[in-house]
């Protein structure tokens, strides 16, 4: 799903105003309690009409066939 996502950026948030998604494992390693499957978004200023048909389309795009 990450690179399926054209108005998520890829990063930890910082404060900033733009929308992004963080593969939480990946962030805190091996050892870390948190689930392999979660990802963690930040909502910034973008229309939020936008951002639901950009997950929208991620996630059919991931979807098994």
């Amino acid at each position: 799903m990450l690179p399926r996502s054209r108005c998520f950026k890829r990063a930890t948030s910082l404060g900033g105003v733009e929308s992004l998604i963080e593969h939480r494992r990946s962030s805190e390693g091996p050892s870390s309690p948190v689930p392999d499957d979660l990802l963690r978004l930040s909502i910034g200023i973008e229309a939020p009409a936008d951002l639901i048909a950009d997950l929208a389309a991620a996630l059919e795009k991931g979807a098994p066939r």
